[in-house]
């Protein structure tokens, strides 16, 4: 079944990629490439994903591979976060086309959000601590999630930066919540479907690629891969304890570090946020003779790295708070380091 899942995924992207019609994306002064592209192919790989995972709900036989939960108020849950990843994919395809403006997106991304968590009322920590109120946590999770959605938007500008971030990462989350993300639980069942039906697009995105995702897929990935630890600490049938805000930084730590810092740099310098730009550290490197696959090695690299090294520290029982420490200075010095060692000129 999952091979065929696999091939699926091929021919239908595939079949958009040499097809006549589509959405094309034309290159402009953030873009990295210059030729037209065809994009939105979350469109493809996004219903291949919601339609296989309800496919193992009704027909849980066929689903030894992937097991997923048939408590009817963890399924509850997962078509929430279903429903959620749908309607994402559904206003990034229309901005695809039609170009919302930033405000407006915002306000059905919010929106979005704070329904999911009424509806789910997710159980998580803040550095170690409860909060004393539903509201507040509703509140503060909106922001970071909304925040992160948009985060991978921004960083969804490179062949594979994306798929090859959301790949490296899984294995930090199976250290954090390994009953939760190991093989035979949820975590892993969602991941492994999402990547087989993400196969067709993964063939097409690599460099110099002939697909991009576009906000069809970037936006609802954003939202997936947030939204779903939020159910470690929910499900008693988890062993992982409960997760922690500070966990959310090894989804992508050089997102965070790269996203914060450009923004808060075009801030000081009175840029407008939502405008088109080429100031990431990853768009840096592109432009010099190391290039897309160069740019694309180094983050591949430090993103391991910190793979390597949290399995090191959580084995030899180093502490939450201290793990979270060690790590993000390791980011943020090597991020610094790069951003100060590549020169901004293009070279190529």
């Amino acid at each position: 079944m999952f091979a065929i899942l696999a091939i699926l995924s091929l021919i239908l992207h595939s079949f958009y990629v040499y097809s006549r019609f589509g959405v094309k994306d034309v290159p402009n002064e953030r873009s990295l490439h210059n030729v037209i592209t065809k994009k939105s192919g979350g469109m493809f790989f996004i219903p291949l994903f919601l339609i296989s995972v309800l496919f193992l709900f009704f027909y849980p036989q066929t689903g030894d591979l992937f097991p997923l939960p048939e408590n009817e108020s963890q399924k509850k849950d997962i078509y929430l976060l279903l429903a959620g990843i749908f309607t994402f994919s559904i206003i990034g395809f229309i901005d695809d086309l039609y170009h919302l403006s930033p405000k407006l997106r915002l306000f059905l991304e919010f929106s979005l959000v704070a329904v999911f968590l009424i509806g789910t009322s997710p159980l998580l920590t803040y550095f170690g601590f409860d909060l004393p109120s539903i509201l507040l946590q509703v509140f503060i999770l909106t922001i970071v999630i909304v925040f992160a959605v948009n985060l991978v938007n921004f960083m969804d500008g490179m062949d594979w930066y994306l798929v090859t971030t959301l790949f490296l990462s899984y294995f930090s989350l199976v250290t954090v919540a390994p009953d939760f993300y190991s093989i035979g639980n949820t975590g892993y069942s969602f991941y492994g479907i999402l990547f087989l039906s993400m196969f067709g697009f993964i063939f097409y995105n690599f460099p110099r690629a002939k697909l991009f995702m576009g906000d069809s897929g970037s936006l609802a990935l954003g939202f997936f891969v947030m939204a779903l630890p939020l159910f470690v600490g929910k499900w008693e049938t988890q062993k992982s304890g409960v997760w922690d805000i500070t966990d959310y930084f090894y989804l992508f730590p050089y997102f965070w570090l790269d996203g914060i810092f450009t923004l808060i740099k075009r801030f000081f310098q009175k840029k407008h946020i939502f405008s088109a730009h080429r100031e990431h550290l990853f768009q840096r490197i592109t432009e010099t003779k190391l290039g897309k696959i160069g740019s694309l090695c180094i983050f591949s690299l430090l993103n391991l790295f910190i793979v390597c090294i949290h399995f090191v520290l959580k084995t030899n029982g180093t502490s939450h708070i201290e793990i979270f420490l060690i790590l993000f200075l390791f980011s943020a010095i090597s991020y610094g380091l790069l951003w100060f060692l590549i020169p901004r000129k293009n070279l190529a």
